[in-house]
């Protein structure tokens, strides 16, 4: 799936939100300041999506994930 199904998932907190992406996501919105540098190292994507939701409210689709 991509980041954008994954984030929808894990908003709506559905059973289909047992992935890996999904589990990242969470992870990722639950990081502080200083582990979220940490994933973004090995994530940029998943950081980056978690980032534009929390400013925006939308989810991000990215042209590659």
């Amino acid at each position: 799936m991509s980041y954008k199904e994954d984030m929808k998932n894990v908003i709506v907190k559905s059973k289909d939100a047992t992935n890996f992406g999904a589990l990242l996501l969470r992870l990722t919105m639950k990081a502080d300041l200083h582990n979220r540098a940490l994933l973004k190292k090995a994530f940029p994507n998943a950081v980056e999506v978690v980032k534009y939701w929390r400013e925006t409210g939308e989810c991000l689709e990215l042209p590659y994930d």
